[in-house]
C-alpha cells in the first residue's frame, strides 16, 4: 500500500516538475531571442542616426560594467581608432534596458553575426564555449584585461600581471620609507616598523588563479630582490566584485577584522574606491596605505587628499586601440599578435598634480 501511495505521489511530483522546467526554459529562450532581435534593430538604428556612412565592418565590445569610467575610457580608445579604419564599434548592451550578463551578450553578438567582438573574458568555462562558438562561426574574438587562453580568442590585450606585481612590490618598499620617516620624526611610535609589514592584496574572484599568482609573484620577487631586509606577511582576500553593495561588504570587513593590514593593494578601481572610503569611514587614513589601481578622478583626489598611497593606471585609450588594431588585423590577414601591453603608468604625491592638472584642461575644453 505504501509503494502505490509512493507511486502515485511521484506521478503527481513528475507533471509539477515538468510545469516549472519548461515554463523556465521557454522564458529563458524567449529573452534571448527578444535580446537579439533588440540588438539588431539598434544596430540598424545606431548606423542611421549616427550618420550615412557605410562601415567596412561592425564590430562590438562586452564588459562586465559598462558603466565604469575604466571600460568607458577603453571603449573611447576602440572608438577612435575604429573612426580612423572606417570600423564602426558598439558597447554592446549600453543601450538596452535589461542587464545582460557578459555571457547573454555574447550569444547576442554571436548570433547577430557581428564581424569582431572585443570580451571581458575571464577564464570560466561557459565564456570558453561561447569564445569558440564565435571562432566556428568565422567571428574573430579579442579578450581584455582578463584572458581566456584556453580558448580559441585570437589575441590578448592587457597588462604585464607580473609587472604590476613588481611596481606594487615597490610602492609596499616606498611605504615602509615613508613610515620610516614618520618614525624618525617622531609622529609615529611603532618601533617595529622597520622589520615587519601586513599585506593584504583584494583579488575579484572571478579573476583566474593563474592571473593572481603571476600578480604575486612579481610582487615577491620585488620584496626579496629590492630589500632582503623586510619580513612580510601577505595574505589575499577575495572580492566579489558582481556590484557596488558586495564589494563594500568585503572590505568592510577587512576594516573591521582585528588586526588590520599596513598596506592594503587593489587591482581594480572599484575596490580602490571602497578601500578608501572604508579608510575614511573607519578613520583609519594614515595608518592603512592603499595602492590603488586607475587614474579617475576621486583616486587622483584621494591620492592628492593622502588618502590613497599611490595607483596604478593602465593606458585605457591605448588598450581599447589595440583590440580594434588586432580584429582588423585578423580580419585582414587571418593572424594577429596573440598578446598587445598596454602601458602602465605609477600615480602617487609626486606627480600626482601633473593629473590634476590634465583633468582641469579637459574639463575646461
Amino acid at each position: 500500500m505504501d509503494n502505490k501511495n509512493e507511486s502515485n505521489l511521484n506521478a503527481h511530483q513528475r507533471p509539477r516538475a515538468a510545469g516549472i522546467i519548461i515554463p523556465t526554459v521557454i522564458f529563458a529562450l524567449a529573452i534571448l531571442t527578444v535580446g537579439v532581435l533588440l540588438y539588431r534593430f539598434y544596430m540598424v538604428r545606431s548606423g542611421q542616426d549616427h550618420d550615412d556612412n557605410t562601415y567596412d565592418r561592425y564590430y562590438v565590445m562586452i564588459t562586465d560594467d559598462i558603466k565604469s569610467s575604466f571600460w568607458q575610457s577603453v571603449y573611447s580608445g576602440a572608438l577612435k581608432t575604429a573612426q580612423e579604419k572606417n570600423v564602426f564599434v558598439e558597447l554592446l548592451g549600453s543601450n538596452l534596458s535589461y542587464d545582460y550578463t557578459c555571457e547573454e551578450l555574447m550569444e547576442i553578438a554571436v548570433s547577430s553575426h557581428v564581424d569582431g567582438i572585443m570580451v571581458y573574458g575571464g577564464d570560466p568555462e561557459r565564456m570558453t564555449e561561447l569564445i569558440d562558438d564565435a571562432a566556428n562561426a568565422g567571428i574573430p574574438v579579442v579578450t581584455m584585461y582578463s584572458d581566456n587562453p584556453n580558448s580559441r580568442r585570437c589575441s590578448f590585450v592587457g597588462v604585464s600581471g607580473y609587472n604590476m606585481g613588481r611596481e606594487y612590490g615597490r610602492q609596499v618598499l616606498n611605504v615602509l620609507s615613508d613610515k620610516r620617516r614618520l618614525s624618525y620624526s617622531g609622529r609615529s611610535t611603532d618601533a617595529d616598523v622597520e622589520l615587519s609589514v601586513g599585506i593584504t592584496v583584494l583579488v575579484d574572484m572571478k579573476m583566474p588563479s593563474y592571473d593572481q599568482n603571476v600578480i604575486m609573484s612579481g610582487l615577491k620577487d620585488s620584496l626579496t630582490w629590492e630589500n632582503t631586509d623586510i619580513e612580510y606577511a601577505i595574505q589575499t582576500v577575495a572580492v566579489d566584485n558582481s556590484n557596488p553593495f558586495s564589494v563594500e561588504e568585503s572590505i568592510r570587513d577587512v576594516f573591521m577584522e582585528e588586526d588590520i593590514p599596513d598596506i592594503l593593494i587593489c587591482l581594480n578601481e572599484l575596490d580602490t574606491t571602497c578601500a578608501y572610503q572604508a579608510a575614511i569611514d573607519y578613520n583609519k587614513v594614515g595608518s592603512v596605505y592603499i595602492l590603488g589601481y586607475y587614474d579617475s578622478d576621486k583616486i587622483i583626489n584621494a591620492i592628492n587628499r593622502n588618502v590613497v598611497f599611490s595607483s596604478l593606471a593602465i593606458d585605457t585609450e591605448e588598450m581599447g586601440s589595440f583590440c580594434i588594431e588586432a580584429l582588423e588585423e585578423y580580419n585582414e590577414s587571418g593572424n594577429t599578435s596573440q598578446y598587445f601591453t598596454a602601458d602602465i603608468t605609477l600615480i602617487d604625491k609626486n606627480n600626482v598634480s601633473d593629473f590634476i592638472a590634465r583633468e582641469e584642461e579637459d574639463d575646461a575644453k
